[in-house]
């Protein structure tokens, strides 16, 4: 039979502020909108300034704009930070020569999207911009839009070689994996100031979690060791708990057997993938595996895509399919169809039990 309605979602406003991809109606993927109140969806393409075209970063949102990044190719090829409010797209800052956004490798949208990075200051805007010049290097600099006055300024220079990883308490994460300033810091963007969590005088956590790629979530960090870095030779997923310091390992690969790659981490449990396929959950915290988990009619679990108060959004199967075009090892072209995944809302607890208790998402005006 059909599945029972959810109730009525009540967003609350989240704690933080950092890469929230969502405001209380509305949830917002690179070309899709997905409306909370009427469960429907539709295309949504602003139109850009002259010359400047989308990338496939983004966007992010603060409760009243959307935020993502543009390119111009061409001589004069460069980034540029966008606001989208009212249907008006803003270009708040335009990179110079050897500059880039900074950006999220990991935000809850997926393991192959990045979004720019946005911060609260006030009541101003702030994101990264990384430099390189020949006299200082590389730089990350902390900078800031000010929507009363319109204009960007840098604030402050943070370090050499920083990255965004995620957030802690509600403030950005940010990786120097260089040496001798190699550490996990917080950033605190009201002042610009930087805590550290993580520095190399901890010898044991240095070593797995300052240099590979990392997924921040909460309290806890989760980052992949190669096999050619581990003493017994095995791929392994570790995990470090912010408060207490903990470290757990949450998979490992035995020799000649699929690697383990990360994937993303809600309320706590961490998605792991092998290469072979096959996709699981495992409590950070206790380092178990989590069973119960809603899965598809085979088996697969169903992907999270972002979290909404207490629902998740997820990616569910339909009767739909769409046509692929791709080439074989001949040079030849082979026409094949995929399932069209569709999204819906459902709440955490149903999540986590198996129930398939959601509510999908219809294309405007479908019946």
């Amino acid at each position: 039979g059909a599945p029972t309605p959810t109730p009525e979602v009540q967003i609350e406003e989240p704690q933080t502020q950092v890469l929230r991809s969502t405001d209380s109606r509305s949830y917002y993927t690179q070309n899709i909108r997905y409306d909370l109140e009427t469960m429907t969806a539709r295309a949504w393409r602003p139109e850009l300034p002259r010359g400047y075209q989308r990338t496939g970063e983004g966007p992010v949102s603060d409760g009243q704009a959307l935020y993502f990044l543009l390119t111009r190719p061409g001589e004069s090829s460069g980034e540029a930070l966008a606001r989208l409010e009212g249907g008006a797209v803003q270009i708040l800052y335009q990179c110079g020569e050897h500059e880039q956004i900074g950006i999220a490798y990991t935000d809850g949208a997926g393991e192959y999207c990045k979004r720019p990075i946005l911060l609260r200051r006030g009541e101003r805007r702030c994101f990264l911009v990384h430099q390189w010049t020949e006299e200082d290097g590389n730089s990350t600099w902390l900078y800031a839009w000010d929507p009363a006055s319109g204009s960007c300024e840098p604030v402050k220079r943070l370090g050499s070689h920083l990255r965004f990883w995620g957030e802690y308490q509600g403030r950005a994460v940010l990786e120097d994996s260089w040496e001798p300033e190699a550490g996990l810091f917080q950033l605190d963007a009201e002042p610009g100031d930087l805590t550290v969590l993580l520095s190399g005088e901890n010898a044991e956590a240095a070593d797995l979690f300052l240099g590979p790629p990392l997924l921040i979530r909460g309290k806890f960090v989760c980052a992949e060791s190669y096999a050619a870095d581990s003493a017994d030779g095995k791929n392994q997923v570790n995990c470090l708990n912010l408060e207490t310091g903990d470290i757990k390992q949450l998979a490992s690969s035995e020799e000649g057997e699929a690697l383990v790659r990360i994937q993303d981490i809600w309320d706590g449990k961490l998605r792991v993938r092998d290469t072979e396929g096959d996709v699981w959950y495992v409590d950070c915290a206790t380092g178990r595996r989590v069973e119960n988990v809603l899965a598809d009619e085979n088996g697969m679990l169903l992907h999270i895509r972002a979290q909404i108060g207490e629902y998740y959004l997820i990616d569910v199967g339909s009767d739909r399919w769409t046509k692929q075009l791709w080439i074989n090892e001949k040079g030849e072209p082979v026409y094949s169809y995929a399932p069209q995944n569709r999204l819906a809302l459902i709440a955490k607890e149903d999540y986590w039990a198996g129930r398939p208790d959601y509510r999908i998402f219809k294309q405007e005006g479908e019946a």
